[in-house]
C-alpha cells in the first residue's frame, strides 16, 4: 500500500486521529481531530499533542515503555477546545511501525464521551432516585401488605365466628319447637324454619313466597294487619296471639314475638321477623274454662225465675223476724221503764234470724258459681239423638218435627258432652222459636252430620224459619244481643265459645235464596 493511500485512509477516518513521533509531537491530524478540537493541521503539527489537554500526558514514556507491553493505551482524557469550550473523550493510543517514509511511531484516537457521560450520569442519577422511589415503594408495599395480612386475619376471624354462629343459628332453628320465619311487608314468606312441618302441616319450601294472610282466620287478619304496619316510633317488638291454618285445614292457635326491621334512609318496613309457637292448649284451655263457668253460670241464672220464689220465702221469714226483734227493742227503749237482761235476749234472737239470712244467701252464692270443662270420648250421632230426646215434649208441645241426616261413617271424637248438648239444646230451642209465626204443618228442623276430612266432622243445623239476615250475622254474637222479648242474648255467643273451647269453629250461613243455616265443625282428635 503506497504513501498516497496510506494518506487517505487516515484523513477518511471519521472519528479524530493524530499521528505522534517518538518524542510526542504531532506530525499528522485529521479532519476528525479539527471538527472535535477546532484547530487545523497547519496550527498543530510540530507541536505536543497535550495542546488539547487540560493535564500533561507523558506520552513519549508511552510510546517507549508502556505501549511495547500492552500494545494499546486507553484512557478519559478531559479537553479543551481552541474556543476554551471543555470536553470528555476517550483516547486511544496504538504503536506503529515506523517506516523511511513516515516517521510516525504512534496513532492516538479520540472519542467524544461528554454526551454518553452526561447522558450516563443523568441515567445513575435517575436510577438512584428510582431505587430511592422504589425503597420507598416497597416499604409502603410491606406496610399495606402487613396490614392487609391484619385484615386477612381479622376477617379470617370474623368469617369463622360468622361461620360458627351461623352454624349454632342453623342447629338452633333446626330444634327448636317454634316457627321462625321472615316476611316481606306484604306478609309474604320469605324464610321458614323446619319446625313448621311439625306445626303446621307444611314443608318450609311450600311455604316460601306464599302469603302468611291466606294461613290467617278472618278474624284476626285486621290484628295482625295492624302489627304488620306498625310505625317506627312504635316498638318495634310487639306479641300477638291469632289462629292460624294448618295444611290439614284445622285452626290452631299461635303466639308470635314480631320483630319488624326498617330502612334507615326511606324508613319504610324492609322486613318483619317471627318467632311463632302453638298456645291452642293453653288459649283453648282457658277459653274452655271460661266458657263452661260462663255457660254454667248462664244455666244456672236460667233456673232462677222458677227458684226465685223460695228463695224469697227463706230469706223473707228471717228478715221479717229480724224487724220484729229490732222493733220491740225500740218499743222497749222508748219506755224509760225497760229490762236490760230483756233486750239483750230480743237482740241475740235478731243475730240467729240475721245468721239464717246469711246462710241461705251463701246457698245462692254457691249455686251461682262457675264450674269447668270436661272431656270425655262421646259419639255426636248418639249424643244428637240424645239430646233430641230430652226436648222431646217441646217438640211435641209446638208441633216441630225433626229430621235426621247422620252419616254412619262419623268418627268418635272427644268431648264435654254436657257442653254440646247445651249447644244443641239452644240451637233446636232457638229453632223452634224461630218457627212459631208459620204454618205448623211447615216446621221443620233437619240435623246433618258427615266427616269432613281426616281430622274434623261438622254438624249442621238449618229450620224452616226466616233465619238470619246479613245485618244481623254481626250482632248475633254481641253479649245480650237478641230478637226475643225475653231473651238473654247470650245463647249464640257462649254455643260459639263451646265449639271453640273445643278447637273447632261456629258457622252461620245468612238466609239467602230461602236456605239458612248454623254449621259447627269439630276436631276429631
Amino acid at each position: 500500500m503506497n504513501t498516497d493511500t496510506m494518506q487517505a485512509l487516515f484523513d477518511a477516518i471519521p472519528e479524530s486521529a493524530v499521528l505522534l513521533d517518538k518524542a510526542g509531537r504531532i506530525i499528522d491530524w485529521n479532519q476528525g481531530a479539527t471538527s472535535l478540537f477546532g484547530y487545523y493541521k497547519k496550527e498543530v503539527l510540530g507541536k505536543s499533542l497535550n495542546l488539547i489537554y487540560q493535564q500533561n500526558h507523558p506520552f513519549p514514556k508511552i510510546i517507549q515503555e508502556t505501549l511495547p507491553q500492552q500494545k494499546k493505551w486507553m484512557a478519559e482524557t478531559r479537553y479543551i477546545r481552541k474556543n476554551g469550550i471543555k470536553g470528555l473523550c476517550k483516547t486511544w493510543a496504538s504503536l506503529i511501525s515506523p517506516s523511511p517514509q513516515h516517521k510516525a511511531a504512534a496513532i492516538i484516537t479520540h472519542h467524544d464521551i461528554l454526551t454518553y457521560k452526561t447522558t450516563e450520569t443523568d441515567l445513575h442519577n435517575n436510577i438512584k432516585k428510582l431505587n430511592h422511589l422504589l425503597q420507598e415503594q416497597l416499604e409502603s408495599y410491606y406496610a399495606a401488605n402487613n396490614l392487609l395480612l391484619k385484615s386477612l386475619h381479622t376477617v379470617e376471624n370474623a368469617e369463622k365466628t360468622l361461620y360458627e354462629n351461623k352454624l349454632l343459628f342453623d342447629l338452633l332453628v333446626e330444634n327448636t319447637t317454634d316457627v321462625i320465619s321472615r316476611h316481606a311487608p306484604d306478609g309474604t314468606y320469605l324464610y321458614a324454619s323446619p319446625s313448621a312441618k311439625t306445626l303446621l302441616g307444611y314443608k318450609p319450601e311450600e311455604l316460601l313466597n306464599c302469603n302468611l294472610y291466606k294461613f290467617i282466620h278472618y278474624d284476626d287478619i285486621k290484628k295482625l294487619r295492624k302489627t304488620f304496619n306498625q310505625r317506627k316510633d312504635h316498638s318495634n317488638h310487639q306479641i300477638i296471639a291469632y289462629r292460624l291454618r294448618r295444611k290439614e285445614g284445622d285452626y290452631r292457635w299461635f303466639e308470635s314475638n314480631i320483630r319488624t326491621l326498617y330502612d334507615e334512609k326511606t324508613k319504610t318496613i324492609r322486613e318483619i321477623q317471627a318467632a311463632s309457637r302453638d298456645v291452642t292448649d293453653r288459649i283453648l284451655d282457658k277459653k274452655a274454662r271460661l266458657r263452661g263457668q260462663q255457660l254454667a253460670h248462664v244455666s244456672r241464672l236460667s233456673s232462677l225465675e222458677e227458684m226465685a220464689s223460695g228463695m224469697a220465702h227463706e230469706i223473707s221469714q228471717p228478715l221479717a223476724a229480724i224487724i220484729n226483734y229490732t222493733q220491740g227493742c225500740v218499743r222497749y227503749l222508748q219506755n224509760k221503764q225497760h229490762d236490760p237482761v230483756q233486750l239483750i235476749e230480743i237482740m241475740k234472737k235478731a243475730v240467729i234470724q240475721a245468721q239464717r239470712a246469711g246462710e241461705v244467701i251463701h246457698r245462692l252464692k254457691n249455686f251461682f258459681c262457675k264450674g269447668q270443662l270436661l272431656k270425655t270420648p262421646c259419639k255426636i250421632n248418639s249424643l244428637i239423638r240424645e239430646t233430641v230426646t230430652l226436648i222431646r215434649n217441646d217438640l211435641n208441645t209446638s208441633k216441630t218435627k225433626i229430621e235426621f241426616g247422620l252419616s254412619k261413617n262419623v268418627q268418635m271424637i272427644s268431648a264435654d258432652k254436657i257442653q254440646l248438648q247445651q249447644v244443641l239444646l239452644n240451637l233446636i230451642q232457638n229453632a223452634m222459636d224461630a218457627m212459631q209465626e208459620i204454618d205448623s204443618k211447615l216446621r221443620k228442623i233437619h240435623i246433618q252430620t258427615k266427616t269432613l276430612d281426616a281430622n274434623s266432622i261438622e254438624i249442621t243445623v238449618h229450620d224452616t224459619g226466616p233465619g238470619f239476615s246479613k245485618d244481623m250475622i254481626h250482632k248475633v254474637f254481641e253479649p245480650f244481643f237478641t230478637t226475643k222479648a225475653h231473651g238473654r242474648g247470650m245463647g249464640l255467643a257462649i254455643c260459639r265459645s263451646i265449639i271453640e273451647a273445643h278447637g273447632g269453629q261456629f258457622i252461620i250461613n245468612p238466609n239467602t235464596n230461602n236456605h239458612s243455616w248454623i254449621r259447627f265443625i269439630l276436631p276429631i282428635n
